[in-house]
């Protein structure tokens, strides 16, 4: 089974950057990840779920169930767990 790598939606105001674009997600599924995101988690930088989606990366409805599904979590900005439901430090590197 391969590692799951998950990036949810940033929370802080202002941040328009998002852990994961469509063509980090190729790139890291050819050295055999899995990739998720959280719904409208690129929309800020200018991707869109269905860019997300040709490129095979599964979109998770929420960041809870991203949190849940991630063996590893991406983000831009360090973990706020007060604005992030679900979350575990562990996850984030």
């Amino acid at each position: 089974m391969a590692t799951k790598i998950g990036t949810p939606r940033e929370t802080y105001d202002g941040e328009n950057r998002v852990g994961m674009t469509p063509e980090s997600a190729l790139q890291l599924q050819k050295l055999g990840y899995e990739c998720l995101i959280e719904k409208g988690a690129g929309a800020a930088a200018g991707f869109s779920d269905a860019s997300y989606e040709a490129a095979g990366v599964e979109v998770v409805k929420t960041a809870a169930a991203l949190w849940k599904a991630a063996d590893i979590v991406a983000k831009v900005r360090q973990l706020n767990e007060a604005r992030a439901p679900g979350a575990r430090p562990s996850k984030t590197r």
